[in-house]
């Protein structure tokens, strides 16, 4: 191809003159719903990967191997939602300018989210599989591991939330970063239950 034939296509956007006040107009926020759709894709992948390699296998879990126990799933499943609760109570504070009300339901949701996570170390902790024993062991760490680590990532990103809003660095006009942090907090928190009910429920059931 020539260099005539070739054509460049630049698109420039100055967010700067993007309006914070309507979040869903910005390239930010459509961003992390983009991180979000691709993430839930991967998840969905996982699960799909799960249910192939059940029907690969007459027995699952292999012989001798108990799906994971109940329990600290079961908690998890109850603390997260709270959490969302608690970041969309932070969120309104955010709309309605109440600062102390946004730093209290970001630091909550931390909190929640933290507890979560440490749950979920007992529950890790307590498997009696290895990740190479396996197909069974591998696809039940590398979902389990994936969701760990949005957990994490939430609650890093978040704990920046809440400390700027500790800060007074947020208000009803510039609140686009409690949007989206919010966006992801929720996905995190939602894609567990199908986690939850593949992993601790299907093989209890099929």
């Amino acid at each position: 191809m020539s260099e005539e034939d070739r054509i460049t296509v630049e698109v420039l956007v100055d967010a700067r003159e993007l309006s914070r006040l309507t979040p869903k107009t910005h390239p930010l926020w459509w961003g992390v719903a983009g991180a979000v759709a691709i993430e839930a894709a991967v998840v969905a992948n996982l699960l799909t990967s799960y249910f192939y390699l059940m029907a690969q296998n007459e027995v699952w879990p292999p012989e001798g191997v108990a799906p994971p126990d109940l329990l600290w799933a079961t908690i998890v499943l109850f603390v997260l939602p709270l959490s969302s609760l608690t970041m969309w109570w932070a969120g309104v504070g955010s709309d309605r300018n109440r600062k102390t009300q946004l730093a209290l339901g970001v630091t909550a949701s931390v909190a929640l989210a933290t507890l979560a996570l440490g749950i979920r170390a007992l529950q890790i902790d307590a498997f009696d599989i290895r990740w190479d024993q396996h197909a069974y062991g591998s696809i039940v760490w590398t979902i389990t591991g994936f969701h760990f680590t949005h957990v994490v990532s939430a609650i890093l990103g978040t704990a920046v939330v809440s400390v700027l809003a500790w800060m007074d660095y947020f208000t009803s006009e510039r609140q686009l970063g409690v949007v989206v942090d919010t966006l992801y907090w929720y996905f995190v928190a939602g894609v567990f239950l199908p986690i939850y009910l593949v992993l601790y429920w299907a093989p209890r059931l099929l």
